[in-house]
C-alpha cells in the first residue's frame, strides 16, 4: 500500500500528509505533527541533493522513457487521442517538476510548479516544441475536458475528504478572518481599479481573484472558465493573464511568512496575543479520530475507483444545475454540494477515504500534466512578460497579498486567534499556490503544525472565492 501512495513530490505532504502516512482521515495531534515535522526535515535533508525518483520510477529510467515518448510523438504525423497525449504531458510534467523541486532555494518558492507552467510555453515561443506535440496536446485538452476532470477531483476530494471535525470545529473559528480577507481584498482592489481607470472588474478578476483562488489548477483554471462564460474569449486566452499574479503572489507569501516568523520571535512579547508560537488559538483542539489502515493494493484501487465515480457523478449534477441556473458556474455548485453534504450528511468513512485517495492520485499524477497542457495551449509568453513588467499590475498583486495578511491577522485577533498564526493561516493560506504553497509558507514560518488550518484556507477559502467571482461576474464583466 505504501508503494501505491508513495510520491516523489514534496507538495503531496501538504496535499494530504495524513493519507500518505497511513492515517487516512486522522487529525494529527501536536505531538504527531512535531514528530512528523522532524522526520520530514530529516528526510528532506537526506535527499536535498537530488530526489532519485520521478512518479515512483528511478530517474535514470523515467527520463529515457520520457525522451523516447516525446521523440516518437514528434516524429509521428499529428494525431489525436488521450493515450499519446498523456504520455507527452506526464513526461514533460514529471521531468520539469523533478528539476524544479531539486534546485536549492528555487524549490522553496514552488520551483516545480513554476517550471511546469512556463517552460513548455517558452519552448513554444522559441519554436523548439514540435508542431505534432502542440497539436496533439491542444486537441486532447480541448476535446477531453481534462481541466474539468482534474478540478472536479480536487474540489470533491478536498472538501469531502477533509475530516468533518476539522471543518466544523476549526473551520468555525478560521472562517471569520478568511471571509473578511476576501471581502476587504475584493472591495479595496475593486476601488483601486475603479479609481485608476483599469476597472473594478479587471482588478478583482485578474489580480485579487487568482491570488486568493488557491493556485493554478483549483483557482486560475476555474476562474478562466468563469471569465469565458461571461466574456468573449476562450478560457485559454484568459488563463495567460491570471498565471503571473498567482506565481508572484506565492513568492511574496513565502517572504512574508519568514518576516512574520522573525517579528513574532523578536517582538511577540510586546503585544497581547500577537504570537502564538504555532498555536492558532487557546481552546481550539482538533479531535483525534482513528481509521483502519488500507492493507492491500486491491483495497486502494477499489477506493480510488469509487472516488473517481463520486467526483464524476457530483460534477454531472453540478453541470446540470449550472445549465438550469447559468448565473453560477458548475464548479460553484460542486463546492456547495460538497460542503453541504460534508456538514449535514453523515457520510460513511469509506466514502470520505475514497474521494480523498482519488484526490491524492490526481494531485500526484495529473497536476504536473495539466500544468504542462495549459502551458502549451494557453500561456502567451509575450503577454506574461508584459504583465510582469507592468508596475501597476505588480503593485496590485503585492497589495493583495499584504492586505490579505494584515486583515487576516487583525480579524483573527478580534475573534481570539493569535495575530501571527491567523495571518499565516487565513491570509497567506489564501494567497499562496495552494497545497505546495502551504508547505513552503509553513516551512518559512516554522509552523508546520498549522497545516490543517492552511488547508481550510486553500480549500474552503478558495471555494468561497470562486462562489464570489461567479456571483459578481454578471455585474463587473
Amino acid at each position: 500500500m505504501e508503494r501505491i501512495l508513495e510520491t516523489p513530490y514534496t507538495e503531496l505532504y501538504a496535499i494530504n500528509d495524513v493519507c500518505l502516512s497511513g492515517r487516512t482521515g486522522t487529525i494529527m495531534t501536536s505531538r504527531e505533527v512535531k514528530e512528523d515535522s522532524v522526520q520530514a526535515e530529516a528526510t528532506q535533508e537526506s535527499t536535498s541533493k537530488v530526489d532519485r525518483t520521478i512518479m515512483g520510477l528511478p530517474v535514470l529510467a523515467f527520463i529515457p522513457m520520457a525522451i523516447i515518448a516525446l521523440v516518437a510523438v514528434s516524429l509521428t504525423a499529428e494525431g489525436t487521442g488521450m493515450t499519446a497525449a498523456f504520455a507527452v504531458v506526464i513526461s514533460l510534467g514529471g521531468v520539469l517538476m523533478w528539476v524544479g523541486n531539486s534546485i536549492p532555494y528555487f524549490k522553496v518558492i514552488g520551483g516545480g510548479v513554476i517550471l511546469c507552467i512556463l517552460i513548455p510555453a517558452v519552448f513554444k515561443y522559441f519554436g523548439v516544441l514540435p508542431g505534432s506535440i502542440e497539436g496533439l496536446v491542444t486537441s486532447f485538452y480541448d476535446t477531453s475536458g481534462f481541466g474539468e476532470f482534474v478540478v472536479a477531483a480536487l474540489i470533491t476530494g478536498s472538501i469531502l475528504g477533509m475530516p468533518r471535525g476539522l471543518l466544523i470545529k476549526a473551520g468555525a473559528r478560521i472562517l471569520i478572518p478568511i471571509i473578511a480577507t476576501i471581502v476587504v481584498c475584493f472591495g479595496l482592489l475593486g476601488l483601486i481599479g475603479a479609481v485608476t481607470g483599469v476597472g473594478a472588474g479587471y482588478a478583482i478578476f485578474f489580480v485579487a481573484g487568482p491570488v486568493l483562488g488557491g493556485g493554478v489548477a483549483a483557482g486560475a483554471i476555474p476562474i478562466s472558465e468563469i471569465l469565458a462564460q461571461n466574456g468573449d474569449k476562450s478560457p485559454a486566452e484568459y488563463l495567460t493573464a491570471l498565471v503571473p499574479a498567482v506565481a508572484v503572489a506565492n513568492i511574496l507569501c513565502i517572504i512574508i511568512a519568514a518576516v512574520l516568523n522573525n517579528l513574532g520571535k523578536k517582538h511577540g512579547h510586546k503585544f497581547k496575543a500577537f504570537n502564538g508560537n504555532g498555536v492558532l488559538a487557546q481552546g481550539v483542539r482538533l479531535p483525534e479520530e482513528t481509521a483502519e489502515k488500507l492493507s492491500s493494493p486491491t483495497a486502494a484501487i477499489k477506493l480510488a475507483a469509487m472516488g473517481f465515480f463520486i467526483a464524476g457523478a457530483l460534477f454531472a449534477v453540478s453541470n446540470l444545475l449550472s445549465d438550469l441556473f447559468p448565473v453560477l458556474h458548475a464548479y460553484v455548485f460542486l463546492i456547495l454540494i460538497c460542503a453541504l453534504a460534508k456538514i449535514f450528511v453523515p457520510l460513511p468513512q469509506y466514502v470520505e477515504e475514497s474521494v480523498d485517495l482519488w484526490y491524492v492520485f490526481v494531485a500526484n499524477a495529473m497536476i504536473p500534466a495539466i500544468l504542462v497542457a495549459i502551458s502549451i495551449i494557453a500561456i502567451n509568453i509575450d503577454e506574461v512578460l508584459s504583465l510582469v513588467s507592468d508596475p501597476g499590475y505588480m503593485t496590485m498583486t503585492l497589495l493583495t497579498v499584504v492586505v490579505a495578511t494584515v486583515v487576516a491577522g487583525f480579524v483573527g485577533w478580534l475573534v481570539k486567534l493569535y495575530w501571527v498564526e491567523s495571518a499565516i493561516s487565513a491570509g497567506l493560506g489564501l494567497a499562496d499556490f495552494g497545497s505546495s504553497g502551504d508547505l513552503a509558507v509553513l516551512q518559512a514560518s516554522q509552523r508546520l503544525n498549522l497545516l490543517p488550518f492552511l488547508s481550510i484556507s486553500s480549500r474552503i477559502g478558495g471555494g468561497l472565492v470562486l462562489v464570489a467571482l461567479s456571483a459578481l461576474a454578471p455585474y463587473l464583466l
